[in-house]
C-alpha cells in the first residue's frame, strides 16, 4: 500500500491535489481513499490530505499515520507536527522550495525532492491575492519524483478536475515533473 500525506495551508490546493492522485491511482486499477483533515477552516490554516492507493481492497479506515511519502507545499510547516507526524526511515518527502533545505530539515528522510513550485505556479498566473496555488505544480513534482504517476494521465485528469485555468494548471504539473531534483545528504 502507498500511503501520502499532502500538507499545506488553506487555499493552495492540498485536498484537490490528493482528489487528482488518487484518480490517476484510480485509473490504473488500484484501490484508492482520499480524504483531508483540517484545523480551523480558514484560509492560511495548516491543512493536510491523506491518499491511500493499492492494488488490493483498501480496508483501513483511519487516518495515515506512517506516510511512505510527504508532499509539502510549504516549507515553513516543517516543524508542524501536522507535517512531521509519523515520519520514519521509510519516508520520503517532496517539499515546494527554491533554495537547499537538507540541512535544516529536522528530521531524515529517505528520499529528499525538491522544486521552486511556487515559481512555476507564478510564472503560469496561478495565484491569488494571498498565495501561490501549487497544487498541480506539486502532483506533478510527486510524479516525477516518485515515479508512481504516469504525467500524460496525471495532465488529463488536471484538466478534467481543475475548476479554471486547465491548460496553466497541467502546465505546471508538466514542468514541475521535469524539474523535481533529488537532494542527497551529501
Amino acid at each position: 500500500m502507498i500511503e501520502v500525506k499532502i500538507s499545506g495551508r488553506g487555499g493552495q490546493g492540498a485536498v484537490l491535489a490528493s482528489q487528482i492522485l488518487a484518480a490517476a491511482f484510480f485509473e490504473t486499477g488500484m484501490w484508492v481513499q482520499s480524504f483531508p483533515s483540517f484545523g480551523a477552516e480558514r484560509r492560511g490554516a495548516p491543512v493536510s490530505a491523506f491518499l491511500r492507493a493499492d492494488r488490493d481492497e483498501i480496508t483501513l479506515r483511519c487516518g495515515v499515520q506512517h506516510p511512505d511519502w510527504i508532499v509539502l507545499f510549504d516549507p515553513s510547516m516543517l516543524d508542524n507536527p501536522l507535517v512531521t507526524g509519523g515520519v520514519s526511515e521509510k519516508t520520503s518527502i517532496v517539499i515546494n522550495c527554491f533554495q537547499p533545505i537538507s540541512n535544516v530539515l529536522p528530521f531524515h528522510y529517505r528520499n529528499l525532492f525538491q522544486v521552486d513550485a511556487t515559481a512555476i505556479a507564478e510564472g503560469l498566473n496561478l495565484k491569488t491575492t494571498s498565495f501561490s496555488i501549487v497544487n498541480t505544480a506539486m502532483v506533478g513534482a510527486f510524479a516525477g519524483a516518485s515515479g508512481l504517476v504516469e504525467i500524460n494521465r496525471l495532465v488529463k485528469i488536471i484538466r478534467d478536475l481543475v475548476p479554471i485555468k486547465k491548460e496553466e494548471n497541467a502546465a505546471a504539473a508538466r514542468h514541475a515533473y521535469e524539474s523535481v531534483q533529488e537532494i542527497s545528504d551529501d
